[in-house]
């Protein structure tokens, strides 16, 4: 597994990344050619001011030490703060595609959750702290060890053989990690979705008593990614000391050879001691990159999560803008599978309306209607079949303009945390006048006056503001927003109360006026009164397509 998949590489890395990266090696080689000051300081202060003893001289290499040693201290923080503004430009380069592919694979159900967030987020912190300057470091430490061999040869062969034995220390802690960090992963991803899931539900499961078990399930999950992690840590821990042991004992190894070498004459006490500092320099990155090593393999990890997520959707050019469609819907054989099965939930179902008309669908729980409203705008794709707005297959349009032209409802309605304005206008530029009248032809508008804080009233991500028939019908509203073409409604009075379904049969009429063209899907038979056609879907098909009043008839025989 290569550190960065060469298709990511090509998406983070642009020619200003690239540009900025190569600068930052030029500092870094400054900055690792400052590093001999203190050696090479101590060295003139042993042979140089301790055998003259002038103190003049002493203050000379004084002042150019702390000269070069300030300069270093500058590159240094010049370093850090130039690798933030790369990591933020990483960030930018994927931050926009990344989001819009969470959102393709939650559609698919494929659910992701926000974990390719925290993934570019734990990307970015790598990128901007230290980790990935010691790996930039590490050129660098030969060229310490070749200063020490034209020191004496000995102390050189001593420091190239410490150096070695701290690589392989370094390779054998990276294999015997990188498999238990990517089992610590997948254990906290595993178990942070159970949690979303449950927060999801939190209702029922208080309710119904089921804390307990929850949590008892949460924390067999979550007890998996905290030994596996702590076992990963108290591998790595280990190396780290080991590392640093043997950094020690070859530093006074060098120094134990230099003075021995001191003693005949070969090298002078300056060079002893500054081999060992020098060794120690060249030593520090590879230790540093094995105490680093969790937070790089992790971030490995999520940087081919990352390339997966995008590559699974890398095709999606949009495609050339069309007209503003009518509201004609034509569907042809279609069949349907839901994402992750197998089998087809609905097959050969055809149907066509034009534009204004009104299709109830009915039918029985996990007959296929919700399904059925996902494929229709454009949620799912069609296993088999076609299914075309105005002529053109919903493959032909980019799904971001056709989302404009559509008003859907689903079952589940939630509003999204920012003002009642906001979401009516779909978060983007509120056009007052465009969020008055949907609010006035979805028939919600006093409501919302009727609110403290009007259409600036602000829902949190609990909706705790409006009760959930009122979130129902500013999310109706919010289906009028700039005049769709067709409008999809999911049991739209399933949490209204009587005011609301008055509202909504008004909102319906509204819809037939402006020639808007709407399909209900319902329970509730009183619905199709608004109707011009009527479906309905049974044993993985349509069962019935015809007149509303036919298939009321239809019901209440069975009924009966």
């Amino acid at each position: 597994m290569s550190i960065v998949p060469k298709t990511l590489w090509k998406r983070l890395v642009t020619p200003h990344v690239k540009h900025t990266l190569w600068l930052v090696a030029g500092i870094g080689f400054v900055v690792n050619i400052l590093l001999l000051t203190s050696p090479l300081y101590m060295l003139q202060l042993y042979d140089r001011v301790l055998t003259s003893r002038s103190g003049e001289t002493l203050l000379s290499l004084s002042v150019i030490a702390l000269f070069l040693l300030i300069s270093y201290g500058l590159l240094e923080v010049m370093r850090a703060k130039i690798m933030i503004s790369v990591s933020t430009e990483v960030d930018t380069n994927i931050n926009q595609e990344l989001f819009n592919n969470i959102f393709r694979e939650a559609v698919l159900r494929h659910s992701p959750g926000s974990q390719a967030i925290r993934d570019l987020e734990m990307v970015r912190n790598v990128v901007s702290g230290h980790s990935l300057l010691v790996l930039m470091d590490l050129p660098w430490s030969p060229l310490f060890i070749g200063l020490i061999f034209i020191m004496h040869p000995l102390l050189g062969t001593v420091a190239l053989v410490g150096a070695i034995a701290t690589v392989i220390l370094a390779l054998i802690s990276q294999r015997l990690s990188n498999p238990m960090v990517q089992e610590a992963s997948q254990q906290q991803i595993k178990a942070s979705r159970f949690v979303d899931s449950c927060l999801r539900n939190v209702d029922a499961i208080h309710a119904m008593g089921m804390t307990n078990h929850i949590r008892g399930r949460w924390l067999s999950n979550y007890a998996k990614s905290v030994d596996t992690s702590a076992h990963t840590a108290a591998k790595i821990s280990s190396f780290s000391g080991t590392s640093k042991a043997m950094r020690i004992i070859l530093q006074s190894t060098i120094l134990g050879a230099g003075a021995w070498l001191v003693l005949q004459d070969e090298v002078t006490s300056g060079v002893m001691v500054a081999a060992s500092i020098i060794f120690g320099r060249a030593i520090s990155p590879l230790e540093q990159s094995i105490a680093a090593s969790k937070s790089l393999l992790a971030a490995r990890l999520a940087l081919h999560r990352i390339d997966a997520l995008l590559n699974r959707h890398a095709d999606n050019t949009p495609p050339m803008p069309l007209p503003i469609p009518s509201g004609k819907l034509q569907i042809k054989d279609l069949a349907l599978v839901p994402p992750g099965a197998n089998k087809p939930i609905l097959q050969g179902v055809s149907f066509s309306l034009e534009q204004g008309e009104v299709l109830a669908i009915v039918g029985a729980s996990a007959s296929g209607k919700s399904s059925l409203a996902r494929a229709i705008v454009g949620l799912w794709q069609p296993a088999q079949g076609k299914i075309k707005l105005d002529n053109a297959e919903l493959s032909q349009w980019d799904p971001i303009t056709l989302g404009q032209y559509i008003g859907f409802l689903p079952q589940d309605v939630e509003l999204l945390t920012g003002s009642i304005k906001e979401n009516i206008a779909r978060f983007g530029e509120v056009n007052p006048d465009a969020v008055l009248e949907a609010a006035s032809r979805s028939a919600c508008h006093d409501m919302i006056l009727g609110l403290n804080d009007g259409y600036d009233t602000v829902m949190d991500e609990n909706n705790s503001a409006l009760s959930a028939g009122q979130c129902q019908r500013v999310a109706l509203a919010r289906c009028f927003y700039n005049n769709p073409s067709l409008v999809v409604l999911d049991e739209p009075d399933s949490n209204l109360d009587i005011e609301g379904v008055v509202a909504l049969d008004k909102a319906i009429s509204e819809m037939k006026s402006l020639k808007i063209t709407t399909i209900l899907i319902t329970h509730n038979i009183r619905l199709l009164r608004h109707a011009d056609k009527a479906m309905l879907l049974a044993n993985g098909g349509v069962a019935y397509l015809g007149t509303p009043k036919e298939l009321v008839d239809k019901l209440s025989q069975r009924g009966a």
